[in-house]
C-alpha cells in the first residue's frame, strides 16, 4: 500500500474531478496524503524539517521518552493500541498563539 498523492496542478483543468475524487478518497481511507507540485521551494521544505527535527530533540524528545506510552512500549514492546500523538498546536487564524509557545525558535517561528 502506498501513501495517496495528490498531484495539486491537476485540480485546475480537465483532471479536477478526478483529483476531487482521490483526495476524498485518501482523507476518507487514510486520513493523510502526500502533495506533488504545490509550488513551496524544496530548500524552505528541507529548512522547516530541519528545524523541527530540532525542536523535537532539544524540547519533546525527553519529555516523550519518560512518558507512561514510551514506558509501556519498553516493557510489553506491544504498539498496537497507543496514541502516538507528540505535539503542539499553532494557528494563525483568526488570532496566532505562537508566543503562547515558547519554546519555539525564533528561525521555526
Amino acid at each position: 500500500m502506498e501513501i495517496p498523492v495528490i498531484d495539486i496542478n491537476e485540480l485546475d483543468g480537465e483532471k479536477r474531478s478526478k483529483t476531487m475524487a482521490l483526495l476524498h478518497q485518501a482523507c476518507e481511507k487514510w486520513g493523510f496524503f502526500q502533495i506533488e507540485n504545490h509550488g513551496i521551494d524544496k530548500e524552505l521544505m528541507d529548512k522547516v524539517k530541519q528545524l523541527v527535527n530540532q525542536h523535537y530533540k532539544e524540547n519533546m524528545k525527553k519529555r516523550f521518552y519518560d512518558s507512561e506510552i514510551a514506558k509501556s512500549v519498553e516493557n510489553t514492546g506491544n504498539t498496537t493500541n497507543i496514541d502516538w500523538e507528540s505535539t503542539f498546536f499553532i494557528w494563525h487564524r483568526p488570532n496566532s498563539n505562537i508566543d503562547e509557545i515558547t519554546c519555539l525558535s525564533e528561525d521555526l517561528r
